[in-house]
This record gives structure tokens, sequence and C-alpha cells, in this order.
């Protein structure tokens, strides 16, 4: 078999079952057991193979590592480490794929050679990215506008990405589905979706540029229901004609059901599960998008062969440890030699380091560069990210030990029991294992007391009601609101609109805007307001958020119908949006600041910090903080010591006598 999916043995627990996943690297790293987990690493972190602070440290250590099988690479990912267009084709063409890069392409500046990459790649599509660009449209052919880098939202464009990175494993170019998506455009999307999958099954079969890549292949599908889900499966199946070419499905738009909605995510994978003709459900893999870690039970239960997720890196960039027992979080700062019991290999490793010498790294006052520390008359150099890497190389293997035990378990015939257990500790797991029996009556027995499988049933027939999430993925509020993806720049533009600053408020604050509508519900302006109210200084600020898609919004249009519902996010590749952005704050800024007496931006994110600053240039007004992040990420947004300075600049331009021009 060259690739393409196995099932070997069946559980007797829902739809759980073993197997063997085979790709073009086989012979290099062998075929991959499933249930599986792969980690989300970026393998584009820079220009060069040894480019990317964590993330070099991170491949490493994970090529070298027995339990990796494999790893996700999102196709879109350069966009965050803002990689030029010639950057990017360096990484397409100067080798046959990525696995070249990092096993026989020589290292630049004497760097040690990384170990090498033979383990399959999984690349997905990059579709929330390219959902959220304007840059990244139709093809000139189609009616679209070229751009620098030569990347379009259409399958063969993707599909070539997918060929030049050297993908073993693919899915197909998707248009995911934000949760409350206006009803129209969602049916929209899913239509869109399917025709991707299936001209990407014929690209693959007819196309002589791909006659010698035999890639294992995903139909990305999304649907917000088990019926919606049902219908695109059933559909897929129906319209093509290359269905030998098709080893799988993976369904997205899932990352922010983990809280709060599990009863939709588990419609969802069981609507997918489902739909697979049963004479047929041997032959087609199904993987979940970034669900998994402590759901791994559940989610195998419900018939998922595998699923990928960057939990392990995210919390590890927080210097957070899972706790391999109950999944908790341990912060590094909090971490004790003699509490902390794991024997991963990175635990080990920190062993022989010394917690306090990572204690020590991290609370240097220093960045990108060597911190060194004595110990013992031994002078040892740490760069933080070394154990940023570390902790993130100890949570891979805490999700790794997860799908493990989940794997022996099915081979064992006690995978009963282990979901039961599990269930008990974990509330979410618990809903939604009785949501999944009340549709599977063999998962009855598996639910234990407590959860009432007739309250987590589904109504009957009735549409579940869409939801808003904080920017952490937690479950916000119920929404009436539906989004739309159809917004354009023109649809809210404060120029048009009467505003007058307040004149009981001095000061104007600009922050970025947010997932969460409307921005002062989120979790990142509640806490600027939070911190300021406690300083005795909310009252003082007026403030504006700068929208990516709109420019400059004061609080007082937050509710505006457009801004309640567009879904967008601001990046450097939108080089037309960027500038849209920062010229209209710049007319902002000129028409209103002399009614200020200072202009504050707290902004810590790389892509609107700079917009802003530009503005602030062009307009002769407004000072940037933090004046020194550590990183230019959302983590410093939470940071006390940024959240003081801002509070402390507020002060100080309250207390000063000075009064603005005239």
């Amino acid at each position: 078999m060259t690739r393409g999916f196995e099932s070997l043995q069946k559980s007797d627990v829902g739809a759980a079952r073993t197997g063997r996943l085979y790709t073009p690297e086989a012979p290099l790293g062998g075929a991959v057991d499933t249930p599986a987990f792969f980690p989300v690493l970026n393998l584009m972190g820079g220009p060069t193979p040894v480019s990317g602070g964590i993330w070099s440290r991170l491949r490493n250590r994970l090529f070298g590592d027995d339990e990796f099988q494999g790893a996700m690479f999102q196709a879109m990912s350069f966009l965050d480490f803002n990689l030029s267009p010639h950057h990017v084709e360096t990484w397409r063409t100067e080798a046959s794929g990525l696995h070249e890069w990092f096993t026989d392409h020589e290292s630049p500046k004497d760097n040690p050679k990384p170990p090498a990459f033979e383990k399959p790649l999984f690349v997905d599509s990059g579709g929330f990215k390219l959902m959220n660009s304007r840059t990244f449209g139709e093809h000139p052919e189609e009616g679209g506008e070229e751009n620098d880098w030569g990347i379009y939202t259409n399958p063969r464009s993707i599909l070539d990405l997918q060929y030049d990175y050297g993908a073993d494993m693919l899915a197909t170019l998707d248009y995911p589905i934000p949760p409350g998506l206006a009803d129209d455009e969602k049916y929209e999307r899913v239509e869109k979706s399917i025709d991707s999958a299936v001209e990407c099954l014929r690209l693959l079969e007819e196309d002589e540029k791909y006659a010698d890549w035999d890639p294992t292949v995903y139909a990305a599908l999304h649907g917000h229901s088990h019926d919606e889900v049902g219908y695109y499966v059933s559909k897929l199946l129906e319209r093509t004609n290359y269905e030998d070419s098709l080893d799988g499905f993976a369904v997205g738009s899932l990352v922010p059901l983990r809280s709060g909605k599990i009863e939709m995510l588990v419609d969802i994978v069981q609507g997918a599960t489902m739909a697979i003709p049963p004479n047929r459900r041997d032959e087609f893999a199904l993987h979940v998008f970034g669900i998994g870690g402590q759901l791994a039970p559940l989610i195998a239960a419900l018939g998922v062969d595998s699923y990928d997720s960057s939990t392990y890196v995210q919390a590890a960039q927080h210097q957070d440890f899972i706790n391999p027992k109950d999944g908790k979080k341990t912060n590094a700062t909090e971490l004790t030699a003699d509490e902390w019991n794991c024997d991963c290999p990175a635990c080990e490793e920190l062993t022989d380091v010394g917690v306090a010498d990572m204690k020590e790294v991290f609370a240097a006052d220093r960045s990108y560069k060597p911190v060194e520390i004595k110990r013992d008359g031994e002078t040892r150099s740490y760069m933080k990210s070394d154990f940023y890497a570390l902790i993130a190389h100890h949570n891979f293997h805490v999700f790794q030990r997860e799908v493990n035990e989940v794997r022996d378990a099915i081979m064992d015939g006690s995978l009963h029991t282990l979901l039961t257990e599990r269930a008990r500790q974990n509330a979410d797991l618990g809903a939604g294992l009785a949501r999944a029996a009340s549709r599977w009556p063999e998962l009855r027995s598996v639910v234990p007391e407590g959860f009432d499988i007739a309250e987590n049933a589904p109504s009957n027939g009735a549409e579940l009601r869409q939801t808003v999430f904080n920017d952490d993925g937690s479950l916000a509020v119920e929404s009436s609101q539906k989004t739309s993806l159809e917004h354009t720049p023109d649809d809210f533009d404060i120029r048009r609109e009467q505003f007058e600053p307040s004149s009981e408020k001095p000061v104007c604050l600009i922050v970025s805007c947010s997932d969460t509508k409307p921005y002062s519900d989120s979790k990142t302006h509640l806490e600027v307001a939070n911190r300021l109210s406690e300083a005795g200084l909310w009252n003082e600020v007026e403030k504006v958020s700068v929208s990516g898609l709109y420019g400059p919004v004061p609080q007082e249009f937050e509710t505006h119908d457009a801004v309640l519902s567009y879904d967008y996010f601001l990046t450097d590749a939108d080089t037309d949006q960027v500038n849209r952005v920062q010229n209209r704050l710049v007319e902002f800024l000129e028409a209103h600041k002399d009614q200020y007496r200072a202009v504050f931006a707290y902004v810590t994110t790389k892509t609107y910090r700079t917009t802003i600053e530009e503005a602030f240039d062009q307009a002769g007004v407004g000072t940037m903080l933090p004046s020194d992040p550590a990183v230019r990420r959302v983590t410093e947004h939470f940071r006390n010591s940024n959240l003081d300075e801002l509070a402390v600049s507020i002060r100080a331009v309250l207390s000063s006598e000075e009064t603005p021009e005239a």
C-alpha cells in the first residue's frame, strides 16, 4: 500500500478504531499509527531552516524524538513571520520540498545541521488565513487582482503551494465558517468547499505536473450541525469521479467549540462519521483540525483517527507546562523541582539543567540574546527560546501520551473504562459523551452518573444556536447578530459619521480591534478597562479601536451593524488595506488631535502596532505603548508591567498643567 488509510482493529465503543496511514514518506519514517496526533509545527519561521527562535529549537527536538509521527504545517503560516514574497519563493524553489530543506540543506553561518525531517508532512490549505485576507483573492483570470506572491484562493494555486512544500498529506482548499455566519453565506461557503475538493481531486488525477506526486488527500469539510456536515460528505462522494484519490475527511471550524459548546462539536463529528456509507467506512480516515488533548478519548469514540493542535506550543509561549495527570497548566515561575513529577525526555533534561536555571533565564531582562548562568563554578549560556522549546517538547509528550493511551485502550479492550474515568474528571468530556450517547445507544453504558443523556440530547430537530466566543476561545454570550464575510471597508467609515470627542475625556486611547463583538466585551479590551478603572482613570479616556477593515472606530460606534458583524484581521501582506487603515487613522488624528491633551496607543501585535506608529508619525501626534515590549504578540497585552506603564503615562498627562493647543 503506497498511500492511504487502512483500518485495523475496531473497538466495541462507538466508532473507535486503530489504523494506519501510509504516505509517500513511509519508506523513510514509517506509516503513522492511528489514532494519531500531528503537532502543528511552523517550518518557515524565517528565511532559513535555522530561523524562528522557539520554532527552530522545537523542530530540532521533535525531529529527533521517537514519538514524533509527523507534523501539521499551515500553508499560509509564513504570514505570521512577515516573510517577503522573495523569501517564500526561495522556500518553494530551492529544494524539493520542506523535507529536503531540513534534511539535506546546508545550514548558513556555521549553524549545526538539525536532525533529518523524515516523518510525514501534513499540509493544510491555509483557509483561515485566506478568509481574512484581501490580498490572496481570486486569480486574475477569474476576475481577481495580481499579487506579488503568486498565491490565490483557488484549488490549483493552493495545490501548487502544497506540492512545492512536498506535502505527504494534504487537506483541500476550504472556506471556513466562523461562528454566527449568516445562513446564506454559510451555505455558499459549504458549496465552495465542496467545489474546491472536487477540483483538487480532478487536478491530482489529470494534471501531468502531479503525475509523480501521490499524497494522502483529505477533503476539508465544514458545517455547524450534524445535518450540514452530513450533507457535505454525501454531496462530495456523489459529485466526484475520483474517489480512489480521496483518503479521508478533515473537519474544520471546530476550534471555537472546544469549550462551552461541546454538544455542537459532537454533532459535527458524529455527522461526518455517520455520513460515510457503512460499506466504505474502512476506506476513509477522519481528521479534526485543532481538537484533541483531554478530548482525545471522546473524539476517538466518535470515529476520529487523527487530530492536530498548536495548544502545546501556545501554552509554552506563556511558559505553561501542561500537567499530564489532569491537563491543567503550571507556569514555569510556579514550578518546583520537588513537586513536579514527569519522566518525559524534556523533563529529564530539565532535571539535569535545573528548574532554578530556567526561572533565572526567564526572569532575565533581555530577549534575543544569550543569558549566562553561573552554577557550581561553571558558566552556562541559554536563550529564552531554549526553555520555551523545552516546555513545548514536554507539552507535546503530554498530548502524545494521551493519544497513545487511547490507542492502547482500543487494542486491549479498555476504552470503555478510560472514557468513563475521563468523563468523571472532565465535565466537557462527560457532556459530550452524553450527547453522543443520545444518538448512539451503545455509548449509554459508558456515560457516568451525573450526566443526563436526555438533557444533553438535541431538541426535536431544532437548530443549535450560534455563539460568540472570547479571544481565548471561551463562551461569551449567545448572539443574535450574524457574522458576514461580505463586508467591505466602505460599510463603515468614521469620516462619514458625526463624531465629536467628548469634552470630559482629555485622553484618546487607541487600541486594536478584537474577534469578540462588541469590542468592549472582549478579554483584551476588558483587561485595559479594568486596569484603568482600578487606577481611577477610565472615565478620563476616549477609547478608539482600530479595525483592520474599517480603521478608527470610537467606542460609541462599536454597536454599528457593520462593526458588529464583520470578520477580518489585518496582516502585513494586505498592503492596500494597511495603507487604507493608516490613512483613515491619520485623517482622524489630524481632525481631532487638538481636542485631546494626549493621544496614546496600547497595542502589542505587530501589524496593528506598526500601522498605528506610521499614522502617528504622519499626524505628528501620539505615543505608542508599551514602549519596549519583549515581543510583539498579544501575550504582551496582558503583562502587568505594560498595563502599569499605560496607567502611569495617562496619570502623568492628567497631572500636568498643560492644555491642548488652540
